[in-house]
């Protein structure tokens, strides 16, 4: 059977096959550049060898079948030039292998010629299309940022702030800049993440960054562990550090090259690592080795496992308040509501030294109270108690230092702090006020901060930190905030946790 080519057309591509009774050979054709008016490509001979063994022999023979076919149904003004090895064609302009028959505006040269017009013009409308629209994505990509994209906005807390003798530590997360998401189902965004540290001594925070661009949320359960007096230790996707005096950024890499005998696995799973005796003590998975990090040169010394869970443990606000004290003089002041004085302070009642106070919205009075001592130093009889003045003060209590002790005593004068509330339910603003031990208020001074959303109470023997939002505005967001009070002075000073 006569051999046959048939050309289809699909935009600036097509198909040419080449049949022979049932057998058939389909290649691809597209425009060229220059003086190639089309590329045909019929396939390589390894193709050919694997699909149309049947017509290997006579290779060279069909593809020449095939350019001349093409040159004379679509180009007759032009010629074929064949690459046997790789099956490509290609059609150039210039003589024809079909002899012209007229040069009018109808004949087929002039027919040719129109074809190869309007496909080179089409060809480089598409291609000058092709580079404004390359110009504009590109333009969109550099800019994109700034054009396309949602800017971050301030970094957030990531979990609690820490304190330490000389600063006030917390995780930063703030999303990175990222396309604007419309289809509803949600953008691929990533985070940046730093640390904030801000300095006791009143000198400016600084923050360090040391992760961008986290995908996924592996970062939720980091955690700051302490500072060793050099430096600041958190575990966040591995074990870092912020060397103090330098704000220089420690990352497992730095403990590696400080210690090159021991295995990478140390530095980088910091799960079992905590702060014991002011040094950074790491413990292997299996708890039956430890290591201790010297605090000036990062050399490790093994040391025996000191296991400790107090890093899953939370202080929590009230952790921090006590209902009264006992004073020098063996009296007691307490800070009491109505319902209290009858349950727990009444006469005849005991008291110890440490008496917790409940968070409550209660309105409670200074008391004033008679001791009689009983047979151990932390136990009191109540022989009498009375109101000191007519002050009432909204859930008040003592500050102190930690759980299950006094509170907080203060010298010249002799005096304890105590936090109160201006006004009940939400939007109530914590105060801060020292009393003397007869009452008598000091200084008093407004934090600022809603007293109902304070997440946590930093103690400190010369500063109490307070970390909270301020009250709710309607249709704002409240502001994270950490807010020193001088213990001394009242003085307030106050940062933001929005960076």
């Amino acid at each position: 059977m006569r051999p046959s080519v048939s050309i289809t057309e699909d935009g600036r591509s097509g198909q040419v096959i080449y049949s022979e009774g049932l057998r058939s050979i389909t290649g691809y054709w597209e425009f060229g550049g220059h003086d190639v008016v089309t590329i045909v490509s019929m396939g390589s001979r390894a193709d050919w060898e694997r699909a149309h063994a049947w017509a290997m022999e006579r290779r060279t023979e069909i593809l020449g079948f095939v350019a001349d076919e093409v040159v004379r149904q679509r180009a007759p003004s032009c010629r074929a030039e064949v690459d046997a090895e790789r099956g490509d064609i290609l059609i150039r302009l210039g003589p024809g292998s079909a002899a012209p028959t007229s040069s009018g505006a109808g004949s087929p040269q002039a027919r040719s010629a129109a074809f190869v017009r309007r496909y080179s013009n089409l060809k480089a409308m598409v291609g000058l299309g092709i580079l404004v629209a390359t110009v504009i994505i590109g333009g969109v990509l550099w800019l994109g940022r700034k054009a396309l994209t949602v800017a971050p906005v301030s970094g957030v807390p990531l979990n609690d702030c820490v304190r330490t003798d000389t600063h006030i530590a917390s995780l930063i997360q703030t999303t990175d800049p990222h396309l604007v998401e419309i289809s509803g189902r949600g953008g691929h965004t990533t985070t940046s993440l730093s640390i904030l540290i801000i300095p006791l001594d009143g000198t400016e925070p600084f923050v360090v960054p040391f992760a961008r661009e986290v995908d996924g949320n592996g970062y939720t359960l980091s955690r700051i562990l302490g500072s060793d007096g050099r430096t600041l230790w958190f575990d966040c996707m591995g074990l870092h550090g912020v060397r103090l005096r330098d704000r220089k950024l420690v990352a497992a890499e730095d403990l590696m090259a400080a210690n090159p005998g021991i295995p990478s696995r140390w530095w980088e799973d910091a799960r079992g690592t905590d702060l014991l005796d002011g040094k950074l003590h790491l413990i292997n998975d299996d708890r039956s080795a430890a290591l201790d990090l010297d605090p000036d040169t990062w050399k490790a010394e093994p040391v025996t496992p000191k296991p400790s869970n107090d890093r899953f443990e939370r202080r929590e606000p009230t952790d921090h308040l006590a209902s009264g004290l006992v004073t020098p003089a063996g009296s007691w002041l307490g800070l009491h509501a109505s319902e209290e004085l009858e349950r727990d302070f009444k006469v005849g009642t005991w008291v110890r030294r440490v008496e917790n106070a409940e968070d409550a919205k209660r309105e409670r009075r200074l008391y004033r109270g008679e001791l009689e001592r009983g047979s151990d130093a932390g136990h009191f009889r109540i022989r009498g108690i009375a109101p000191i003045g007519d002050s009432a003060y909204l859930n008040a209590a003592f500050l102190r230092l930690q759980a299950k002790a006094e509170p907080l005593r203060l010298a010249d004068p002799a005096s304890a702090l105590m936090v109160h509330t201006d006004k009940p339910g939400l939007g109530g603003r914590l105060i801060v006020s020292r009393v003397d031990l007869d009452g008598k208020a000091i200084w008093r001074t407004e934090t600022g901060l809603d007293r109902y959303t304070v997440s946590q109470i930093l103690p400190g023997a010369v500063a109490f930190a307070f970390v909270g939002t301020r009250p709710p505005v309607e249709g704002k967001l409240s502001e994270p905030l950490v807010v020193l009070v001088d213990n001394a002075t009242g003085k307030m000073t106050v940062h933001s946790l929005w960076r």
